[in-house]
C-alpha cells in the first residue's frame, strides 16, 4: 500500500488541494467584487433626480413668495409618502 512514493504523492495532493482554495477564494472575491460594483448606485446611477433636487432647492431658495412655507411642506410629505408614512 505504501511505497517509496508515498510521500511525494502526498505533497502533490497538498499542493492540489492548496491550489484548488486559493483559486476558490480568487473567484469569490471576483464574484463579490463584481456585486458590489453592479449594486453601487450612487447620483451618478441616476443624474435626473439630482438634477431634479437642485432645481428645486434653487427655486426655493430665490423664490420670495409667500407660499414658500407651504411648498417646503408639501416637499417633505412627497417622502414620506414614498416611505408608506414612515418618519425619520
Amino acid at each position: 500500500m505504501f511505497g517509496p512514493d508515498t510521500a511525494l504523492m502526498m505533497d502533490g495532493l497538498v499542493i492540489a488541494a492548496l491550489a484548488v482554495a486559493a483559486g476558490s477564494g480568487i473567484a469569490f472575491l471576483w464574484l463579490r467584487r463584481a456585486r458590489i460594483a453592479r449594486e453601487d448606485t450612487g447620483p451618478q446611477g441616476r443624474p435626473g433626480d439630482l438634477e431634479q433636487r437642485v432645481r428645486v432647492l434653487e427655486r426655493i431658495a430665490t423664490d420670495r413668495s409667500a407660499d414658500l412655507a407651504e411648498e417646503i411642506e408639501a416637499l417633505r410629505a412627497v417622502p414620506a409618502q414614498a416611505n408608506g408614512g414612515a418618519t425619520k
